[in-house]
């Protein structure tokens, strides 16, 4: 009997954390505009300084993925670890222009997403969510430039980038699906004017977002399984690898949403 793919068998666990961490209270009062405009802004400031750590991981899984020595003829996608350049060097892209499209819908809806101190450079910890706290940790421990496994080195940030991108679009998209029925012409009596519910969900839950995450899914199970072959004592060792980036991923997803009860 086939085994799962490695994402499948991520997905196979966990489902009420999975859950929790893709339908909380903070989705459905987005869903139904009645987050205020401080809520969103703290979150939103949140979000954005999670960025700075996903800028980090792309540079460091760069770094440790081989190109090949070979010419890729033009039209050819190439092999696996030249694909994963493309999808990270993409992700670089995307990253920026999510920070961009986050300061123009701030400035546009009035919102406030800085919460450096008095020196502009320092943040207190008390103004971050557990959930940053959490992200921080993880992509700090996957970015001390000293990965020791030769299988997959790349491994573990692949899971985290694939697994919090996944996480991202089935929030929002549980989010959106809470909020069909209304019009825009309704979103202008939210409480943040609209910001989340007219901007961010629809940026959220695109097709192309999907088809971003799909990209790195096929790379990540194609990877797997071309080592693996067959191989259950190698199997189980990377899925293990996986699964505790997955849990600890869930934890800090699950904590990024503040409660707002």
């Amino acid at each position: 009997m086939a085994s799962l793919p490695l994402t499948s068998h991520l997905l196979s666990l966990n489902r009420d954390q999975f859950t929790r961490a893709t339908q909380s209270h903070f989705l459905a009062r987005a869903a139904s505009g009645t987050l205020s405009k401080h809520v969103i802004s703290h979150w939103l400031a949140n979000d954005r300084l999670y960025m700075q750590g996903y800028i980090r991981l792309t540079g460091e899984l760069l770094r440790i993925t081989k190109v090949p020595t070979r010419p890729t003829p033009s039209k050819e996608a190439g092999p696996l670890e030249l694909r994963l350049v493309d999808w990270l060097v993409s992700a670089l892209v995307n990253i920026r222009r999510e920070e961009r499209f986050f300061m123009d819908v701030a400035e546009r809806y009035g919102l406030d997403v800085d919460l450096t101190g008095p020196d502009g450079v320092t943040i207190a910890e008390e103004k971050k969510i557990e959930g940053l706290k959490r992200f921080e940790k993880l992509f700090d421990s996957l970015t001390t430039g000293q990965s020791t496994e030769a299988t997959l080195p790349w491994l573990e940030g692949v899971v985290l980038f694939w697994a919090t991108e996944k996480v991202y679009f089935e929030a929002w998209s549980w989010a959106k699906r809470q909020a069909e029925g209304m019009t825009e012409k309704e979103y202008g009596s939210d409480a943040d004017g609209g910001a989340v519910r007219k901007e961010f969900i629809e940026n959220w839950t695109n097709d192309e977002f999907i088809e971003f995450v799909n990209t790195l899914e096929g790379i990540l199970n194609e990877g797997v399984q071309g080592v693996v072959d067959g191989d259950k004592g190698l199997r189980k060792q990377i899925e293990d690898r996986a699964e505790k980036v997955w849990q600890q991923l869930l934890d800090a997803e699950e904590a990024f949403w503040p409660d707002v009860d």
